[in-house]
């Protein structure tokens, strides 16, 4: 975890946006690392169709993709939610935490990878009205 930016060790020590969002999620999407048995769960909470309104998840694996995960979900609020959003999402990472180094790329692409099947497939948990239905 040392080699990881202060930035993104302040999310590993008190992860942010960890779980589901609060008022429930519209989009969920899921991403695996086999080779490290790196796992990322992502859920979106669109506002309407168009932006992201709030954004959540469920990781486990190498601090990296800790770190990674919480800092692009706390980073997501506010994001159209189109085919710009995992440039807009790196933008926003890149600005607040650096370019990601050579040895957490792998972290970026599951985010990147989790973003991407959010988009592509909206959660079956989604009610009628963009919400989650209760369990």
């Amino acid at each position: 975890m040392s080699r990881l930016p202060e930035s993104l060790r302040a999310h590993v020590v008190a992860p942010r946006c960890a779980g589901e969002p609060d008022g429930g999620f519209t989009h969920r999407g899921e991403a695996r690392n086999a080779a490290c048995r790196d796992h990322l769960v992502l859920y979106l909470a669109l506002d309407g169709a168009s932006h992201v309104r709030a954004a959540g998840f469920r990781a486990t694996g190498c601090p990296a993709v800790m770190g990674t995960a919480s800092a692009a979900a706390e980073l997501l609020a506010g994001l159209v939610a189109d085919a710009s959003l995992p440039d807009a999402l790196r933008a926003r990472f890149t600005a607040a935490h650096g370019e990601p180094l050579p040895l957490h790329r792998h972290a970026w692409a599951l985010v990147e990878e989790a973003v991407g099947a959010a988009l592509a497939s909206p959660s079956d948990r989604a009610g009628a009205d963009g919400g989650t239905q209760a369990r």
